[in-house]
């Protein structure tokens, strides 16, 4: 009854239990005996005294072996199916491993191409935003202007000096060159500076000389970052020489070259050498004021005789003066005049000479003349006296016009007293000079 029961059991396993891995185990002697003892344990249970209401035991017990053989065969059955979705489950697994590995490398790989890329655009971006910042322009202008040019930085500036008509580009380039010769150029950013429009302070060693002013451009860098442009450049200067310049009213001054108007007449004035009165008409005396000059100015006097003059600054007043002068000529002429004509005074003075003499060299009718002949007795001239040299000395020479001028002079004789004892006699003489009717004479003096 046992072998039946394990042939039928083998036949419901069909061809795949000879299959199955654990099939030789259910064949074993071991596990045959052990088969046999359930059976006996099952059939004891079946074979158990029956109650009082069971008539037909034998029915029973077919009916409960009936109920065991069908056990037997539904556990065969799920042997079956779990062993095939045990090897399903396996092919399964292995499928799941192989594309997740696939997917995993797949995916490693992309991350790192992405890491990748993304160093190099942190690079690229940074390289990018380092050239963005704007005091690179600062940097760039700085190196442009360096090197004591002071011709490149006026070509620079963006606000460059309002000039007035009678100041140069030159003298503003000069100006630049004294304020950054020998300096050392930097800049700093100023308070006022922002992301939009930055702002530096032009330092020359310690000086803040200028401003520089950027701004952002339309145009972009990659990334959309910034590009900075010069927006302005100026210089913190004005304009510090001014000048007043005294000459006459027939004269011409010209500035930096250029003749001044008389939109800068200051103020005109009536010549104060009262000497000339009655005797020669001079010249008004003009001031004029020009300022707005970067450098000391270059001014030139033309006068009445045509003549290129450079005024000298009188050092209490600060102006320019304009020299009195007149042509080689005309000067000696006024010279030789005033020479003979202290000669004369002086000749006359020492009783020489007759003081008729006098009236060859003064404006008829001259007040002076009378004086001289009235007191000249008085002088302590020593009479027996010999004059064997004279010696002139100009001290001070002023041609106002071709008509008048003025000259101090020392006028020297060396006398013998008496013949034998040697003097000299100086005569400081100050005499204003006009023409009359065409010739030199002496219209005043200071004593």
């Amino acid at each position: 009854m046992n072998r039946d029961l394990f042939n039928k059991n083998k036949k419901a396993g069909n061809t795949e239990l000879e299959n199955d891995p654990n099939w030789a185990n259910d064949v074993s002697v071991q596990s045959i005996e052990d088969k046999i003892k359930q059976d006996h344990r099952e059939l004891r249970e079946a074979l158990r005294p029956l109650s009082a209401d069971d008539k037909n035991p034998i029915d029973s017990f077919l009916s409960l072996f009936s109920k065991k053989e069908k056990s037997d065969k539904t556990s065969s059955a799920s042997d079956k199916s779990e062993t095939a979705n045990e090897g399903t489950t396996k092919f399964f697994s292995k499928k799941f491993l192989l594309s997740l590995a696939i997917y995993s490398g797949v995916l490693v790989l992309l991350i790192t191409l992405f890491l990748i890329r993304f160093f190099f655009y942190l690079k690229d971006y940074e390289k990018t935003y380092e050239l963005s910042l704007p005091y690179h322009n600062a940097d760039s202008f700085i190196q442009t202007i360096s090197g004591n040019n002071a011709e490149e930085i006026y070509s620079s500036l963006t606000n460059k000096p309002v000039l007035s008509e009678y100041e140069t580009k030159d003298n503003v380039v000069g100006y630049i060159d004294a304020m950054t010769k020998d300096k050392q150029l930097s800049y700093a950013e100023s308070n006022d500076s922002t992301d939009k429009k930055p702002v530096y302070h032009i330092i020359a060693d310690d000086y803040i000389i200028g401003e520089l002013i950027l701004t952002q451009s339309a145009e972009k860098r990659k990334h959309d970052l910034p590009i900075y442009r010069i927006d302005s450049f100026s210089l913190f200067s004005e304009p510090e020489w001014d000048a007043t310049i005294k000459t006459y009213d027939d004269c011409k001054v010209y500035v930096n070259g250029k003749e001044l108007t008389k939109d800068y007449l200051e103020k005109s004035e009536k010549n104060d050498e009262t000497h000339f009165e009655d005797f020669a008409e001079l010249a008004d005396v003009n001031y004029y004021k020009i300022d707005g000059l970067y450098q000391r100015p270059d001014i030139k006097i033309v006068n009445a005789f045509d003549q290129e003059l450079v005024p000298s600054v009188n050092e209490t007043t600060g102006f320019y003066e304009t020299p009195l002068s007149a042509p080689k000529d005309m000067e000696d002429e006024m010279i030789a005049f005033a020479k003979d004509a202290v000669a004369t005074y002086s000749s006359v003075v020492c009783r020489e000479i007759n003081d008729s003499n006098l009236d060859r060299i003064f404006t008829k009718g001259n007040p002076i003349v009378h004086d001289i002949k009235t007191n000249s007795g008085n002088l302590m001239y020593f009479p027996n006296h010999i004059t064997k040299e004279t010696e002139d000395k100009i001290i001070d020479f002023k041609p106002y016009n071709e008509n008048a001028f003025y000259c101090e002079m020392e006028h020297t004789q060396h006398m013998l007293v008496y013949g034998v004892r040697p003097r000299d006699v100086v005569t400081d003489t100050r005499f204003y000079y006009t023409k009359e009717n065409g010739q030199w004479r002496v219209c005043a003096v200071i004593y």
